[in-house]
């Protein structure tokens, strides 16, 4: 059996070379045209921004790259290290991060980049892979649009 079930620290670099990799089987699906694989196209281009915006956390706060002992931890660091390690909360994640909005926000004079992620972080949970409503491929289709354009300000 490959080890790709195995539990294991990443990285960033590892952390954005799997946002590449998930983001590549959303293009596969979305290309597949089938209304049917667009939840998957979504939640995959989802995982994607996560592992991006998770690469940005632990660039920030580098203890978070190591082993670490929860115990030794102040509350607000078992806290990081729960929403790094545990959660799937984009917002979340975005709010230890307040850097990267205004970053956004200065890319383009109008805002939209910073927009789109506030739409991605909002409208995506960790939740689509359980959901029994289908997307259209139509939904699937902006929704990636949306996460390339913000993908290439969050490497």
């Amino acid at each position: 059996m490959a080890g790709i079930f195995q539990k294991e620290r990443l990285r960033p670099s590892q952390a954005r070379t799997v946002a590449d990799r998930r983001l590549g089987d959303a293009e596969c699906l979305r290309k597949s045209g089938q209304n049917a694989r667009a939840n998957g196209a979504m939640y995959l281009g989802g995982i994607a921004i996560e592992c991006l915006l998770k690469a940005k956390l632990m660039e920030k706060h580098r203890w978070l790259q190591g082993s670490v002992n929860l115990a030794h931890r102040s509350p607000e660091e078992q806290d990081l290290w729960r929403l790094c390690y545990r959660e799937h909360d984009l917002e979340g994640i975005l709010e230890q991060l307040p850097e990267v909005r205004p970053r956004l926000q200065n890319a383009y004079p109008d805002g939209r980049l910073a927009e789109m992620l506030a739409s991605l972080a909002a409208e995506w949970t960790i939740y689509a892979r359980y959901s029994p409503r289908t997307a259209t491929m139509s939904e699937a289709v902006v929704f990636l649009g949306k996460v390339k354009e913000v993908k290439e300000w969050l490497k």
